[in-house]
């Protein structure tokens, strides 16, 4: 009789084969999987210990030679915080809880700017010292955090 097939020692070669492949192919898919998920952990814990380790504070502010508020804000974290990057504003200032345009006084142009800890920074606000009533101001940056100042020129004398 003519029988044709492959023998059992073929046939158990292949099926080592094949189990060693799903093996390999399982212990490369979950070495990626719980690599991708480890680096993700540790970078949600990173950015948990950055929002708790940042902070700002506003030193003071005054009325500067063009009759507009200008503010100096202190990062009083202990972490180095992004006040621009590729030209593009990492921080937000609000006038009495409006979106408002401001300039960095101190910087020229940069592209990357960054606040290290103890480090100040001064804010042209745009905004005109009030003649009457408080302007109330608030700047938030990155992490969450954020600083608010009250300015007011009640009874003549100009307070920030």
């Amino acid at each position: 009789m003519n029988r044709k097939g492959i023998t059992p020692v073929i046939a158990t070669s292949l099926l080592i084969l094949i189990a060693i492949s799903a093996v390999t192919g399982a212990a490369i898919f979950l070495r990626d999987t719980t690599g991708d998920l480890t680096d993700s952990v540790n970078d949600q814990l990173s950015d948990d210990q950055r929002r708790e380790g940042s902070e700002i504070s506003i030193n003071y502010g005054y009325n500067n030679s063009n009759g507009n508020i200008s503010v100096i804000v202190k990062n009083s974290g202990e972490y180095t915080l992004a006040v621009e990057e590729s030209n593009q504003k990492k921080w937000s200032l609000y006038n009495d809880g409006r979106p408002q345009d401001f300039n960095y006084s101190d910087y020229s142009n940069p592209s990357n700017v960054f606040l290290d800890p103890g480090e100040t920074v001064t804010i042209e606000t745009g905004i005109r010292y009030p003649v009457s009533g408080p302007k109330t101001m608030s700047i938030q940056g990155p992490f969450g955090v954020s600083a608010t100042l009250i300015c007011t020129s009640e009874g003549g004398s100009q307070s920030c």
